[in-house]
């Protein structure tokens, strides 16, 4: 499969994931981005179909595993990517994947072996890891801080590509973390006074491009 199709269903899969914690209101403090059990969600059915997505995805792993996503006063921000294959979680006689916490709260059916793809935001200090957020996790939170979040994440799975999608939920995310001046100031510096600035310090964009010129746009 190419880049940009598996690309856009990883955003897609991210989106209901955050969709599955709320609407089951789960702690999802881990969860998979995506299974193999979820990839007929997306109209990928047969084998060689599948094997091809998760080829793709290890490419993608070893591609652009550790984007830098922004490089702040006091660290530096990443993207980080797990591809495994091991038991995986899902909430009784549904397609819904959660992690483990998450069933001793609710009945859980279990996978033994699965293809599984897990996203972090990962912060790094004077070389050392001081964070480490799962991104549905983490896209959760933003909802449950300002529900509009909800809109812009559902307006740029629509269509990931687009600059205009691209910049409008980064103007959300700056309108979420601005709530917490403190650990805004912290993070970005308090001499950056606005999204532009955060933008420029912001090496995702020529990543993001990079994989979008790939797929031969």
């Amino acid at each position: 499969m190419r880049f940009d199709e598996v690309v856009k269903i990883i955003i897609r899969a991210t989106f209901d994931q955050v969709m599955n914690c709320l609407r089951y209101n789960l702690y999802c403090l881990d969860p998979p981005t995506i299974t193999s059990g979820m990839l007929n969600a997306y109209g990928i059915h047969n084998y060689v179909t599948k094997t091809s997505f998760w080829k793709t995805v290890e490419e993608i792993v070893e591609k652009y595993n550790n984007t830098v996503l922004f490089k702040g006063e006091f660290g530096v921000f990443r993207f980080v990517f797990s591809h495994v294959i091991e038991e995986v979680y899902k909430v009784e006689g549904t397609d819904v994947y959660v992690d483990v916490l998450d069933c001793s709260n609710i009945k859980c059916d279990v996978v033994p072996r699965s293809h599984a793809l897990y996203v972090y935001i990962e912060g790094e200090y004077n070389n050392r890891v001081i964070l480490r957020l799962n991104v549905v996790t983490l896209l959760k939170l933003a909802i449950y801080e300002d529900p509009y979040f909800r809109d812009c994440l559902e307006q740029f799975v629509r269509d990931p590509f687009s600059m205009d999608k691209i910049v409008e939920i980064a103007q959300c995310s700056y309108s979420v973390l601005t709530k917490h001046r403190s650990i805004f100031d912290a993070i970005f510096g308090q001499r950056h006074k606005d999204l532009e600035h955060i933008i420029r310090r912001s090496p995702l964009l020529k990543k993001y491009a990079d994989i979008f010129l790939q797929a031969g746009h």
